[in-house]
C-alpha cells in the first residue's frame, strides 16, 4: 500500500492580513484597536499554552473549543498563517486523525510562537 507523505516545513514565515488590522482600526479607532491587539496577543499566548496542556489530557471536545477560540483571535488581528494552521488542527481533531493532529499541533506551536513575536516586532518598529 502506497501512502502519501507530506513534509511540513519547520521554518515557515508568519503571514499577516494587514487589511484585517486596518479594518479593526477603522471600526474601533487606532488606540482601542491597539489595546484589542494586545489583549488578543495575550489570549493567543495563553491559548497556545492551554492547547499544549489539553492535548496531553486527551479531551478532544475541549481542545476543539480552545483551538476554535485561538483561530477567532488570530483572524481578528490578521494572523493569517496562525488562523490557517489552527483550522488545520480543527480538521484533524474532527476527523480523529491522531497522527496528523500531533504533527499539526507541533506546527501550530511553531507558527504561534513566530506569529506572536512578529507582531511584537512590528509594534517595536511602528513605535
Amino acid at each position: 500500500m502506497l501512502v502519501d507523505i507530506i513534509e511540513l516545513p519547520l521554518a515557515e514565515t508568519a503571514r499577516f492580513n494587514p487589511g484585517q488590522l486596518e479594518a479593526l482600526c477603522a471600526r474601533m479607532g487606532e488606540v482601542r484597536a491597539e489595546h484589542e491587539v494586545a489583549r488578543a496577543l495575550d489570549r493567543l499566548s495563553n491559548r497556545l499554552s492551554q492547547v499544549a496542556r489539553l492535548r496531553k489530557g486527551g479531551d478532544m471536545a475541549v481542545l476543539d473549543r480552545a483551538v476554535g477560540a485561538l483561530v477567532r483571535d488570530a483572524t481578528l488581528i490578521g494572523m493569517a498563517t496562525l488562523a490557517r494552521v489552527g483550522a488545520d488542527v480543527l480538521e484533524c481533531i474532527r476527523s480523529d486523525d491522531q497522527v496528523a493532529l500531533s504533527a499539526t499541533l507541533a506546527r501550530l506551536d511553531r507558527v504561534g510562537d513566530r506569529s506572536i513575536h512578529a507582531v511584537w516586532d512590528l509594534e517595536d518598529i511602528s513605535g
